[in-house]
């Protein structure tokens, strides 16, 4: 995993960032959101980030299901083994990663980026929190989650649980490496899978330190439903500048840490 520390000269710091997509729904066919995800380059580097190289990692399109969304995040996140809820679908692909290069009860990964589409807009948005309940809308399996009590009551975790960046420089460095794209925060992703995926990869953290909500580096990108290839590029070279001023910002947080700390 990567140091998000600064390196000495000629030495490259690895940075692995796992990417998820969806599948289609309702009239969507075809999800600009995978779309994006699985066209990513499968690393890059930013002017920004010099002696960095950020590794993307991409699986198949979550299904727009409430329960498979469950079933599927908790092994993508912390992979002993491949997700169950994709364990038998046709062409399925997982994090190649092994996992035993994780500390034990560790992600992976450094970073994570959900993307999801939200309708005929023509703006991007950064979510910058995700919500326990509320989810009362009609699912590809024609379920909701309107009775269920596993966060509330079982694991009694927030109604809100927030990612551990610093939102704020996260997007005014994601603003100014875009220049004229329409890139907006947002605190709401919808009480629908959006929100539901970022919530639910945002509480498996939390379980494992509540106290930092484990200190999940966790970020979700909601694209136009626009699938046409200029939409679609202009869609995965947003995503790279998002994944890229996560890094960064999160580097800097570090660095003054470190400082505030005496380390």
């Amino acid at each position: 995993m990567g140091s998000l520390g600064l390196n000495a000269k000629d030495e490259v710091d690895e940075i692995k960032v796992l990417v998820t997509g969806f599948g289609p729904f309702g009239s969507n066919h075809i999800n600009p959101s995978h779309l994006i995800a699985s066209g990513l380059p499968s690393s890059f580097t930013s002017q920004d980030l010099p002696n960095t190289n950020m590794k993307i990692i991409t699986v198949s399109p979550i299904p727009v299901e409430y329960h498979s969304v469950r079933e599927i995040i908790p092994g993508i996140l912390f992979p002993d083994h491949p997700p169950k809820g994709l364990q038998d679908k046709p062409n399925a692909t997982f994090p190649s990663e092994p996992s035993p290069t994780a500390e034990a009860g560790k992600s992976p990964w450094d970073f994570i980026l959900h993307i999801g589409m939200a309708g005929p807009r023509r703006y991007y948005t950064m979510e910058t929190r995700a919500h326990r309940d509320g989810y009362v809308a009609r699912d590809e399996a024609g379920e909701t989650m309107e009775n269920d009590t596993l966060w509330f009551h079982d694991y009694r975790s927030p109604e809100i649980l927030k990612p551990a960046f610093d939102v704020e420089d996260v997007w005014r460095r994601w603003k100014s490496d875009l220049m004229g794209v329409d890139v907006r925060p947002s605190n709401d992703a919808g009480r629908y899978l959006c929100d539901f995926i970022y919530y639910s990869s945002l509480v498996e953290y939390w379980r494992r330190d509540p106290d930092a909500a484990g200190g999940a580096q966790v970020m979700f990108l909601h694209v136009p439903g626009y699938v046409g290839e200029t939409d679609i590029e202009m869609g995965r070279k947003v995503a790279l500048g998002l994944i890229a001023a996560m890094v960064a910002s999160a580097r800097r947080q570090k660095k003054r840490g470190s400082a505030e700390g005496g380390g």
